[in-house]
């Protein structure tokens, strides 16, 4: 079992404590600037994990639960004017390695018009960026079954949590059943 938090802002007394709490015995963090974002990766000692690379956008991993494969737990970048360096992160990513893939977490950014309600509507643009990302990445969305609105402020709703994946993943996963027992 592991855990993925974005945005966290933990030192690492808090992610100690955290970890104890969860009943993980490791973790990989990369403290928050002070303002925002903040990640941390739990884990229990029945699942091997190997760190690939960390940075302020994700901690990317292998894990070795019987099968091998890749996650990558991200934040995307919050400020408009920056989003293209979490595109930039993930494109890179997607060139080391060729494992099944999943990406998870708080992109920061919508991938279609009706995934935000309220507020300014979202410039095409952006969405596109994304979806370009994704698309040169191999990436998928695999969905969620509950309520579409990952994130709320006042009368403004939108989704900017996800899971993508690549094939690989989604032959080697979503057909034994792993997504709905696990996500």
């Amino acid at each position: 079992m592991f855990f993925f938090l974005s945005e966290t802002h933990p030192g690492k007394a808090k992610a100690d404590n955290l970890k104890r709490r969860l009943g993980c015995d490791h973790y990989i963090i990369h403290e928050s600037d002070g303002c925002s974002g903040g990640l941390l990766m739990l884990w229990r000692k029945e699942v091997v994990i190997q760190l690939n690379d960390v940075s302020k956008y994700f901690i990317d991993v292998v894990v070795r639960d019987g099968d091998e494969w890749r996650l990558t737990g991200v934040y995307g970048e919050p400020s408009w004017d920056h989003k293209d360096q979490t595109w930039g992160a993930l494109r890179s990513l997607h060139g080391s390695s060729s494992l099944p893939w999943l990406a998870l977490g708080d992109f920061n950014e919508i991938l279609f018009h009706h995934e935000k309600e309220g507020g300014r509507a979202r410039p095409q643009g952006h969405i596109q960026a994304f979806q370009d990302a994704l698309a040169d990445c191999g990436l998928a969305d695999i969905g969620y079954t509950r309520d579409i609105f990952t994130w709320r402020r006042g009368k403004i709703r939108e989704c900017l949590d996800r899971g993508v994946v690549n094939p690989e993943w989604k032959l080697c996963f979503l057909t034994q059943g792993w997504y709905t027992a696990r996500w």
